[in-house]
């Protein structure tokens, strides 16, 4: 993740305009974590980069594009977290629970770049046209379908009664997003030991 930077920035050589526009991104992650998407304008995104503010539009439109790559990134590490989580137990049952803590993880971890990707400043509902929010409404099925793969599994395996895979998985994904949300609001609340575990087992019909 790229740092700050007070000084201009080395003009890449003509052909890595791609490596501009992954700074770009890097550096308006940078001030989401560091404060929240409202401290990410063209202007600061540009100072992180070292660049000046018209560079920009060589790659983004304006900061709802910037944010929307922000969030495909994001949703792509969230992905390869989970998945990479789910390889390490030996037993269907143990893959699903590691998914899930993981799920829960980098809500706690990555509170301003989760936020953003289940809804703050960018909204799957607010584009302009069809065609935008029928582009908008597949962002962050792959990850979704790392929770769903992990939920087949158990039933493949014999250790889940789900008959709806689908609905079951969307039920725990609620159970997670919400939990995850509750537990930084409500913190001084006497959470019950291994409640993520027992709705993991419920919602996901392990036997």
């Amino acid at each position: 993740m790229a740092e700050n930077r007070t000084t201009p920035r080395t003009r890449n050589p003509r052909g890595e305009g791609a490596r501009l526009r992954e700074e770009i991104v890097a550096a308006a992650t940078t001030l989401l974590e560091q404060g929240s998407a409202a401290a990410v304008t063209l202007r600061a995104v540009a100072r992180g980069a070292g660049i000046t503010a018209p560079s920009i539009y060589r790659h983004f439109a304006d900061v709802d594009a910037i944010l929307r790559a922000v969030v495909d990134e994001a949703f792509e590490d969230f992905e390869h977290r989970m998945r990479a989580a789910g390889q390490q137990p030996d037993t269907a049952a143990g893959r699903l629970h590691a998914v899930c803590r993981c799920y829960l993880d980098f809500a706690h971890e990555r509170p301003q770049r989760y936020h953003l990707m289940f809804g703050g400043a960018w909204n799957a509902a607010a584009g302009a046209d069809e065609a935008t929010r029928a582009d908008r409404s597949h962002i962050g099925l792959n990850a979704f379908a790392a929770l769903s793969d992990a939920v087949q599994g158990c039933v493949d395996a014999g250790v889940s009664a789900s008959t709806d895979v689908f609905a079951d998985t969307t039920a725990l994904w609620v159970a997670l997003h919400g939990l995850s949300g509750l537990r930084e609001t409500t913190s001084l609340f006497p959470w019950p030991d291994d409640l993520a575990g027992n709705l993991v087992r419920t919602l996901a019909r392990l036997t």
